[in-house]
């Protein structure tokens, strides 16, 4: 799937899925979606954390190097960035693109820009030695 078509897929699956109570801070589900879209452009299409894109995820979950966690509904995480926010609300300027993994883990531990000098650097370097041994 190339930049554009994975756009119009993230847009519309952020519009749906992602404008929950908890975050109508963004306004609107239109809002929500094209501060998304807006966020992914700006972090390059990767991960806030460990700067790894989410299309080498992919690949990684693809060739069965990652496992995916399943979600109500028949959902995966793990194959999407997914929003984070630095404390308890869901306001644009708080919130980052995360992958599954770096999300997962970080949670409610640190801040995220420790989380990002101190263990981000580690989650990239061991997502591109996986990436080499495809």
């Amino acid at each position: 799937m190339n930049q554009e078509e994975y756009i119009k897929q993230e847009f519309a699956r952020a519009k749906k899925n992602l404008y929950k109570e908890e975050r109508k801070t963004f306004g609107s589900a239109d809002k929500l979606a094209e501060w998304f879209i807006a966020k992914l452009k700006s972090q390059n299409f990767s991960c806030f954390y460990c700067d790894t894109s989410i299309f080498e995820i992919n690949k990684l979950i693809e060739s069965g190097l990652l496992k995916t966690r399943a979600v109500r509904g028949g959902g995966r995480r793990g194959p999407v960035l997914e929003i984070d926010k630095n404390d308890d609300t869901y306001i644009p300027e708080n919130c980052v693109l995360s992958c599954y993994y770096c999300n997962n883990d970080k949670s409610y531990t640190s801040s995220k820009e420790d989380y990002k000098v101190y263990f981000g650097r580690n989650r990239h370097q061991y997502f591109q030695m996986l990436l080499k041994n495809l």
